[in-house]
């Protein structure tokens, strides 16, 4: 991987940069370790999964590139992280695996319950998100869907969620749900609705186009789904990570686009000073989420 973070309390990733990492860290341990022979040892912290790395390339030539990286470190480093095996196996920082979609981790997991203590109060700046990337309205109504169908998939424990993915995996790990009714914001998705869906009304609003079907025609079954969840490192080590949202007319595809994640847009909008956001706070939303998921707000991160 080509990059890092500090501490298991900081939230976000940094390249990998040998001055502004000597900056940051003092040269002191926990960052750093001599030994007998050699340049010392450098140490970090994943930002994904919290669990160490080690920093390679920073003060002699690696043999295949000319680029640092950072890869895990199955070890517990005092002061700094606590190895997980569990946590690295599905890191998507680390070497890429298959998983049983089905699969979680184990109750009170650490990296777990951090996601949680992360999105139930940032819930409206997920929600703010998920409206971007999908292309629609999410109301309150199908925002308590969401939830519900997270809560009861265990989502947080979804062996491939990470701290850097929460908006992404909440709306991944939810069941498909109707669009009719929906205000569509995004022009490609209302383009091939008004083409394969003839049959629905669409009608312009404020904040987009609603769509909607009269009622002599009876029900008109429209909905979407996000699905193939996907990660891999690039040559350049960095990290790609997408799924897959399909807009379906029964068993007729409508349309689909690839969305991939943004992993530094969440943690800009988390931090960005309240005078400056383009929307003010939903308060009403996060506490939907403390009802639904439980209040919780026990990591403190920088």
């Amino acid at each position: 991987m080509n990059v890092y973070k500090l501490t298991v309390n900081q939230w976000g990733e940094k390249p990998l940069d040998k001055e502004i990492f000597e900056t940051e860290t003092g040269r002191a341990r926990p960052w750093y370790v001599n030994n007998e022979s050699g340049p010392p040892s450098c140490f970090a912290v994943c930002p994904a999964c919290d669990n160490p790395i080690q920093i390679l390339g920073f003060y002699h030539q690696l043999k295949n590139t000319d680029r640092p990286y950072a890869r895990h470190y199955p070890n517990t480093i005092s002061g700094l992280a606590v190895y997980r095996q569990e946590d690295y196996e599905f890191c998507p920082h680390a070497a890429a695996r298959d998983c049983d979609p089905q699969a979680r981790r184990h109750q009170g997991d650490p990296l777990s319950e951090k996601i949680l203590d992360i999105l139930v109060p940032n819930f409206d700046r997920v929600i703010y998100i998920l409206e971007a990337v999908l292309g629609f309205r999410i109301s309150d109504k199908l925002a308590k869907e969401l939830l519900i169908d997270y809560q009861g998939q265990a989502g947080h424990r979804y062996l491939k969620a990470t701290l850097q993915n929460i908006p992404w995996i909440f709306a991944y790990m939810t069941l498909a749900k109707s669009l009719m009714g929906r205000v569509i914001t995004e022009e490609p998705l209302l383009a091939a609705i008004r083409e394969k869906v003839p049959q629905a009304v669409i009608r312009p609003t404020t904040r987009g186009h609603q769509v909607s079907w009269e009622g002599s025609q009876g029900y008109l079954e429209l909905t979407f789904c996000l699905m193939h969840h996907r990660a891999r490192q690039g040559t350049d080590g960095g990290l790609k990570e997408t799924m897959k949202m399909v807009v379906m007319h029964g068993r007729k595809d409508v349309y689909s686009k690839t969305i991939e994640f943004d992993r530094e847009w969440f943690r800009a909008l988390v931090q960005l000073p309240p005078e400056k956001a383009k929307r003010p706070r939903q308060a009403t939303l996060v506490a939907l989420a403390e009802r639904t998921i439980g209040h919780r707000n026990r990591c403190q991160l920088d």
